[in-house]
């Protein structure tokens, strides 16, 4: 007996078409699990040291870790975990103030042009810092809805480099 060549044609499609379907899924799933994986990593931390010479008897310095994570595609947040402490002729004069705070961020690339939006500030767990300090030690001048320019500079094809027009710049290697 003779099979239908309609029924062969048809077979054959169904069997084309399952394995595009399950390539798909596969490569989303492969993609989907590299990104969600990615995206709760720090991409990158550098520590920082601060020392603001008020006078020749009066120094505040800000120690402390920058991180910086990839939240999706445009958005992300760099935390900050330190301390600052306020010295007056060598002798510390208050004691030394925890810092944990975080700020969350949108962005979009202009060639080597990263433009960022502030969407929000946040305080962490240990936090007893006034807001006019990290205002003025940890994240300069930087409020909810501002917006901020960073060149992105990839030095010996390994380290990037970056900074606002504001802040220091910084240098990260993964």
């Amino acid at each position: 007996m003779r099979a239908n060549p309609t029924t062969f044609v048809s077979i054959k499609l169904t069997l084309l078409w399952l394995f595009i379907i399950s390539f798909f899924l596969a490569l989303t799933s492969i993609v989907g699990g590299w990104w969600y994986t990615s995206s709760q990593q720090i991409q990158c931390g550098f520590p920082m040291a601060f020392y603001d010479i008020k006078s020749e008897r009066e120094v505040v310095v800000t120690k402390g870790v920058y991180r910086s994570y990839r939240d999706g595609f445009n958005q992300g947040h760099t935390s900050y975990l330190g301390t600052l402490s306020r010295f007056v002729d060598g002798e510390l004069i208050a004691p030394v103030t925890n810092i944990h705070r975080a700020l969350w961020f949108e962005t979009q690339f202009h060639h080597n042009l990263l433009k960022i939006k502030v969407t929000h500030l946040s305080r962490g767990l240990g936090d007893r810092s006034h807001d006019d300090d990290v205002e003025d030690y940890v994240f300069p001048y930087i409020q909810p809805g501002d917006v901020s320019m960073i060149g992105l500079y990839m030095l010996d094809g390994k380290v990037l480099a970056s900074g606002t027009e504001n802040v220091a710049r910084n240098i990260c290697i993964r």
